[in-house]
């Protein structure tokens, strides 16, 4: 059976100042998701010394074209750290990451645990939500061969997430408002990515439901209080030091991002 601490500490080791990897090595690779996620579980706990405490999820590969890039059938998630969460306006150093993966999402915070006790659907989650959030994640892979390591790293990579920035909760938010919600994302002023939350599978809360078994099939419970990002409603945006990011949502709702460098 491939090693899960072998792996966590590899993909610890990565992460800038080490070099990034080209794969993981034999009997450290996983050869199927529940050990991919047995790894990122180690990492987790590693990369908690210094991130603190995981506070919530990334759902990624939640529309066919980033599964596609992936060559994966289904959503996969993350953990999201206390000290990697940021409000709007924000900013990056560029020279502590391999990459800039720019990420206009839809997030919420959980009011109500979501138990184990049935079989979560897109209608059932929306009053277990307390906020929503416009967000935007940035996501980093460890491998230089991103994407052509393959899913089961990216998951025991923690899903290849990074940080999340925050905006201004949204008041008066209803179900329709959101799943009907756009985005338009500007560099330094230019359009570069537009997208509505209909390109993520069953919409934001769809997500939630999906979040929820998933980690219900694993024994854990989706928990009041937590901060789930439920996935990119446009293409990604690779992005570079001297980047001002903008996504404005139509919720109504902003997210402001700096990119610089060291």
């Amino acid at each position: 059976m491939p090693d899960a601490n072998n792996a966590a500490q590899l993909l610890l080791q990565a992460r800038k100042p080490g070099q990034a990897l080209t794969a993981l090595p034999e009997g450290a690779l996983p050869i199927n998701k529940t050990q991919a996620y047995a790894a990122q579980a180690k990492l987790v706990s590693l990369l908690s010394a210094g991130a603190g405490k995981a506070v919530g999820y990334k759902v990624g590969c939640t529309n066919a074209s980033a599964r596609q890039m992936l060559a994966l059938d289904s959503p996969f998630s993350g953990r999201c750290f206390e000290g990697e969460i940021s409000t709007s306006p924000s900013s990056i150093d560029a020279s502590t990451l391999h990459m800039i993966g720019i990420e206009p999402e839809i997030a919420v915070r959980i009011g109500k645990n979501l138990a184990p006790s049935k079989d979560w659907q897109t209608a059932d989650v929306i009053d277990h939500i307390d906020a929503v959030m416009p967000a935007i994640e940035i996501v980093e892979s460890r491998f230089s061969t991103w994407p052509l390591m393959g899913f089961l790293s990216a998951i025991a990579d923690n899903g290849v997430h990074r940080h999340l920035v925050l905006g201004e909760p949204v008041q008066d938010w209803s179900a329709g408002a959101v799943e009907r919600a756009q985005v338009t994302l500007t560099a330094n002023g230019e359009t570069v990515r537009e997208g509505v939350a209909g390109n993520v599978d069953g919409g934001p809360f769809g997500v939630v439901a999906w979040l929820a078994n998933h980690l219900n099939a694993m024994g854990i419970t989706l928990a009041a209080g937590e901060i789930v990002t439920t996935g990119v409603m446009t293409d990604i945006y690779d992005s570079a030091p001297g980047e001002e990011l903008v996504a404005q949502y139509s919720l109504p709702g902003v997210v402001r991002l700096q990119v610089t460098s060291s």
